[in-house]
């Protein structure tokens, strides 16, 4: 009995327990060390292996929680971006429509002006009360009888208060410098020249040139004639002077030629541009004059 109990080998051999490592064709992956009890295999690992799964799940943890946190960080970037955006929209909207109000009180216009500030970030220059660059579409203006459908202007500095702004109530607008193109169409002319009781006709004429046709009273004789002229622009007023006159079959003294030449020479004012009153440049072509102005130190008060 006691020599049973101490031939252990014995005893496992007759139980069927043996180590698998022994056996070759046992099917051992090469995972640990493995056994086989009453025909069923069991695994055992040392400590070695379960160390090296505690530090993988940890390591797995430690990986999730790290890509929460950067989720989180570019959550709160989008959700500040979404805000920023938002209230530089804002900040632009409301300020190109307080300025727009303001051009049309400054200058009388019935229609509203179409204002569009530029920048990529736009609400410091609302903070600052300095806009770099804004462009102002003005219908509709006149001058005297003189009708402007359009006018393209170009605004650098401009300077609005920020209190202004946030109170909604801009009470003087400064502009560093302006820059306008605009036309004048023929039929707008005319109407001008109807309306000053000058019988005269503007039409295109060669080579950038416009034609003047009518009729002129000199010493009380109506003298139909039709005459070549030149444009200049002068401070704030256009100027149209005759090269030759065609009187046709008709004739005049020396002195009625000189008045009727006087006659022709004409002006027309420009003084109610809403952006600077100094005219730049002037040429013609089959549609009407096309002009350009600029002004400096501007101050619009509604």
């Amino acid at each position: 009995m006691v020599r049973g109990l101490l031939d252990v080998p014995g005893l496992v051999r007759d139980i069927g327990l043996h180590r698998g490592d022994d056996d070759p064709d046992d099917g051992d992956d090469g995972h640990g060390p493995e056994h086989v009890l009453g025909g069923h295999r069991a695994a055992f690992f040392s400590p070695w292996h379960a160390r090296l799964d505690c530090e993988g799940e940890r390591d797995q943890r430690s990986d999730q929680s790290i890509h929460g946190f950067l989720l989180q960080v570019l959550g709160v970037i989008a959700v500040i971006g979404v805000l920023v955006w938002g209230a530089d929209t804002l900040a632009r909207i409301g300020a190109q429509s307080l300025l727009a109000r303001n051009i049309q009180d400054a200058t009388g216009v019935e229609v509203l002006p179409e204002v569009d500030a530029h920048g990529v970030f736009f609400l410091p220059q609302v903070i600052r009360g300095s806009y770099s660059d804004v462009h102002v579409t003005t219908l509709g203006i006149t001058s005297g009888p003189l009708r402007i459908n359009r006018v393209e202007s170009r605004l650098s500095d401009v300077r609005v208060p920020f209190h202004d702004v946030l109170v909604r109530d801009i009470r003087r607008v400064g502009l560093g410098r302006s820059v306008e193109n605009f036309d004048l169409t023929y039929e707008n002319l005319n109407a001008y020249f109807a309306a000053t009781g000058r019988r005269l006709k503007l039409a295109p004429g060669p080579n950038g040139t416009v034609k003047l046709t009518g009729v002129v009273e000199i010493a009380n004789q109506s003298v139909p004639v039709s005459a070549d002229a030149t444009l200049s622009v002068e401070d704030d007023v256009l100027r149209i002077s005759p090269e030759s006159l065609d009187m046709g079959s008709g004739s005049l003294q020396a002195a009625s030629r000189l008045l009727l030449g006087k006659r022709l020479r004409l002006i027309v004012p420009l003084g109610t541009l809403p952006f600077g009153h100094h005219l730049t440049g002037v040429r013609a072509d089959s549609e009407g004059l096309h002009l350009t102005a600029e002004g400096t130190g501007i101050i619009l008060r509604p």
